[in-house]
């Protein structure tokens, strides 16, 4: 089963710790290589991703860190400004009303806003940046909150279009809900590993996007896979410790670590030897676990640090966007 990434606006989510940011950016870099002209968007309190590229950390503003490649971190002071201001034309209401300091500290507490005026700089720049600014991305790649949050970031808005008002904000709630459950334009990724609580909580949270998105995640990144890569190109030999296993992985385990302790450049005790196949075991036995029991396509994406275990964070999302062009393709 192939996973179709051809939507305009693609939402990364997953537990913290799961690779996420790093997933974004190598979908993001992948897509800019084909010639699109892409745009990563963070929430975060920092940015992560313009550093991993060698430049400063960016604010809300997008820049440009690779050709055909930028990425913003969205700040919600500077999204109100721009909504009241610049969309809704009422500057006098936000100079004298939204930008008071109680006013604002109100907007913060209240549930729901902050995930729409996200939604709605979304909505811009997918639907209106063109015509207001010339400015035109043909792929928006959001790294979502971890899943806590994240995982609430449909369901809020899409709550409040309900209602039964009338007014900007309730017709902002309402086309932003549209935009997210377009899916010729959006769909939702969810990136896990294969550990116990990730693929637990991978597994929980597909029902969840599919109640918001009325349509399921369009598929899982498997990080740090064992099995196998994502477009099956050739990388280089891994290394000594997960060559013997993958030769292996079908022996009986006490074969498995014979051929281990054989291929170890330097002496190692058994018992260590056996935590370690313990532990790539689990990994393996995760991954069948989460193919068996998802709906959706799995695409598995290789665990980077057994091919080159001094890979620097750049190297990374390099060595996965070339492992993600066969995922495009599909």
């Amino acid at each position: 089963m192939l996973m179709d990434l051809n939507r305009r606006l693609l939402f990364v989510f997953g537990k913290g710790g799961v690779g996420r940011s790093t997933i974004s950016s190598a979908l993001g870099l992948a897509w800019s290589r084909r010639g699109a002209n892409t745009l990563i968007v963070q929430w975060s309190l920092t940015d992560s991703i313009g550093p991993v590229f060698g430049v400063d950390p960016v604010e809300h503003k997008h820049a440009l860190i690779r050709p055909n490649l930028s990425v913003m971190n969205y700040r919600e002071t500077e999204a109100l400004r721009e909504y009241f201001v610049e969309h809704l034309g009422m500057n006098l209401l936000y100079k004298f009303v939204i930008d008071n300091k109680q006013v604002s500290r109100l907007i913060e507490a209240s549930p729901g806003l902050a995930e729409l005026f996200f939604l709605g700089r979304l909505f811009w720049l997918v639907e209106l940046a063109e015509k207001e600014r010339g400015l035109r991305f043909e792929r928006i790649i959001v790294d979502a909150p971890a899943t806590g949050h994240g995982g609430a970031l449909f369901g809020i808005v899409s709550a409040i279009s309900e209602f039964q008002f009338a007014g900007p904000l309730i017709d902002e709630t309402r086309r932003v809900t549209r935009l997210i459950r377009d899916q010729s334009k959006t769909g939702a990724l969810i990136v896990t590993l294969p550990e116990e609580m990730p693929v637990d909580e991978s597994l929980e949270l597909i029902p969840k996007l599919e109640a918001d998105l009325h349509a399921p995640p369009i598929g899982i990144f498997l990080n740090r896979s064992l099995v196998g890569s994502a477009n099956g190109a050739d990388k280089p030999p891994l290394n000594e410790i997960a060559s013997a296993f993958a030769m292996h992985e079908s022996a009986h385990e006490s074969e498995i670590v014979s051929a281990v302790t054989d291929r170890l450049s330097q002496p190692a005790s058994r018992s260590g030897v056996q935590a370690l196949y313990s532990d790539l075991r689990r990994r393996v036995q995760m991954e069948v676990r989460l193919r068996k029991e998802s709906p959706l396509a799995v695409q598995s994406i290789p665990d980077v640090l057994l091919y080159n275990p001094l890979a620097r964070p750049l190297q990374r999302v390099e060595f996965l966007a070339d492992c993600m062009q066969g995922a495009l393709d599909a």
